[in-house]
């Protein structure tokens, strides 16, 4: 478009405009899939959560709190509204139901079915001593999820993969 006799600016103007935004783009979408440093909790439960890219991983994680049981915690409570979801990643829980009593984990979540149904807790459960969890405001989970629907179709998909897995053990 510059060599010709009358160069055409605006062909020109075009093409460098498109050029420049696949250049943005491209550096977008590697910066999504590229894996940063991470610490060794952080890779460790990044295996665990394959349904999301690194980018999704890592806004999942501004927004997360990591938590580790000095002493017995009680983090939800039998017909109450959790206000976080938690998941386990190293340790247990003890769940008490109604008549029944039993620990879980590691690698479960805790609080997902109040968090999927906009329900109350249906157990109380306790983080036990020495176990390391991450949680999530469930506030701040929703809003992060619903301004990224793919990324809430791959948290959706762990959550169903959870419950599945609980189902088949009980």
């Amino acid at each position: 478009y510059l060599l010709v006799p009358e160069p055409l600016w605006s062909a020109l103007a075009w093409n460098s405009l498109f050029v420049l935004i696949n250049c943005v783009m491209i550096f977008l979408i590697y910066a999504d899939r590229a894996k940063f440093s991470m610490s060794e909790d952080e890779e460790k439960l990044f295996g665990l959560f394959n349904t999301l890219s690194p980018g999704e991983f890592r806004k999942l994680m501004k927004i997360s709190e990591w938590v580790v049981a000095e002493e017995k915690i009680l983090i939800t409570k039998l017909d109450e509204v959790p206000d976080k979801l938690y998941f386990i990643l190293e340790g247990h829980a003890e769940i008490n139901r109604i008549n029944k009593k039993f620990n879980i984990g590691p690698g479960v979540f805790i609080g997902e079915l109040a968090f999927l149904t906009k329900n109350t807790a249906t157990a109380d459960v306790n983080l036990i001593k020495h176990s390391k969890s991450i949680c999530w405001e469930t506030n701040r989970l929703m809003g992060l999820l619903t301004r990224n629907p793919q990324m809430k179709i791959a948290f959706d998909a762990l959550l169903n993969k959870d419950l599945a897995a609980k189902l088949a053990t009980d």
